[in-house]
C-alpha cells in the first residue's frame, strides 16, 4: 500500500465531510458528538502524518506539529479547548497562505480557513442559537474541506 500526501489530504477531506454531517445533524437537533470527535481525530491524524512526511520543509513541519497538538488540546473541555480547537486549522493553513501566490485558489482557501478560525473563536464565546451554530459549523467545515481538496489536487 502506497501512502502519500494525497492520502493524508484525503483524511482531511473526510474530516471536513464528517464535520459537515455533524452540522447537518445539528440542524435537525441531533447532537452528534461522536461524529465531531471522529472528525477531530481524523484532522489531527492528517496534520501529524503530514508533519512526519514534510522532511524537506522544517517550517511547514513545525506548523503541522503545532496544528496537531492544538487539535488534541481542542478536545479538552473549557476555554483552553475552545481556543485550541479554533486555532488548529488556521495554524495548519498558515504556511500555505504565506507560500502561495495571492491569485492562487490555495491562497484564498487558506485565508478563508484563517478567517473561519477567528469566527469559530468569537462564536464560541457568544450566545449563538443552535441553528446558526450548525450553519457556521457547516460553512467552516466546507472551507476546511476546500483547502484539503486543493492540497489533494496539488500533491
Amino acid at each position: 500500500m502506497n501512502i502519500t500526501r494525497k492520502t493524508f489530504y484525503g483524511i482531511g477531506i473526510l474530516s471536513a465531510a464528517l464535520n459537515i454531517l455533524g452540522g447537518a445533524m445539528l440542524l435537525f437537533s441531533i447532537r452528534a458528538d461522536l461524529v465531531f470527535n471522529i472528525a477531530t481525530v481524523a484532522a489531527g491524524v492528517m496534520m501529524l502524518m503530514l508533519a512526519t512526511n514534510l522532511k524537506e520543509d522544517p517550517r511547514g513541519r513545525n506548523f503541522c506539529l503545532a496544528a496537531a497538538l492544538l487539535t488534541v488540546l481542542g478536545m479538552v473541555p473549557g476555554i483552553v479547548g475552545i481556543v485550541c480547537a479554533a486555532a488548529s486549522w488556521p495554524v495548519f493553513a498558515w504556511p500555505y497562505f504565506k507560500a502561495s501566490v495571492p491569485e492562487n485558489g490555495l491562497h484564498k482557501a487558506a485565508f478563508l480557513v484563517v478567517v473561519c478560525g477567528l469566527v469559530l473563536l468569537v462564536g464560541s464565546f457568544l450566545p449563538v442559537p443552535q441553528m446558526l451554530a450548525a450553519c457556521i459549523i457547516i460553512a467552516v467545515a466546507a472551507v476546511q474541506g476546500l483547502l484539503a481538496f486543493l492540497l489533494y489536487q496539488e500533491a
